[in-house]
């Protein structure tokens, strides 16, 4: 099974030093959520082969703060293209650069990140796809197909297995145990 983790970036100051979007930065509560998003995937999902990252500075922050929970660090790829991208292009980008990855993850932005976990579930019946449209700074969509990897991987082949909001985790200890 191919599996797909979908992160938003964290919570973020609302305007830059220098006014432009792709600057704005993290701020502290964003930085808290995306060390206990890490400690929640290193504890209870898998830590992936590659990430993907948009340049956007609160992407790559968030890429760097969950790295600094994991051990083993993926592959790093940081691809134009996710930045304010549409579901399709993260499908493209997804496909060109996880071809062999058991287990990707993308950082990117809303609403792409919205669109594109709509797109990749398939049309199971599965009532978790209801809550998608709910996605903050750090929430994750943890997904599965029924892949050996994402060289194959087509839109409404996904399973939706969870998704994980920070109001959901009171606290994540480093062993990403919620207390």
């Amino acid at each position: 099974m191919a599996r797909l983790l979908i992160l938003r970036h964290g919570k973020t100051e609302l305007v830059s030093e220098t006014g432009r979007d792709i600057d704005r930065k993290l701020i502290e509560r964003g930085k808290r959520n995306c060390t206990d998003m890490a400690r929640y995937i290193k504890g209870h999902l898998t830590i992936p082969d590659i990430i993907l990252v948009s340049p956007a500075a609160r992407t790559m922050e968030t890429a760097d703060w969950v790295m600094k929970e994991w051990q083993d660090k993926p592959e790093f790829i940081v691809d134009d293209r996710i930045y304010n991208a549409s579901s399709d292009m993260l499908f493209d980008v997804i496909h060109d650069h996880a071809g062999v990855a058991r287990t990707a993850m993308i950082i990117g932005h809303n609403p792409g990140m919205i669109l594109l976990c709509h797109d990749l579930m398939a049309d199971d019946g599965n009532q978790a796809g209801k809550d998608v449209n709910d996605y903050p700074t750090t929430t994750l969509a943890d997904m599965v197909f029924d892949l050996d990897t994402f060289k194959d991987l087509e839109m409404e082949s996904g399973k939706l297995l969870s998704l994980i909001r920070p109001r959901d985790m009171v606290k994540i200890d480093d062993k990403g145990r919620i207390n």
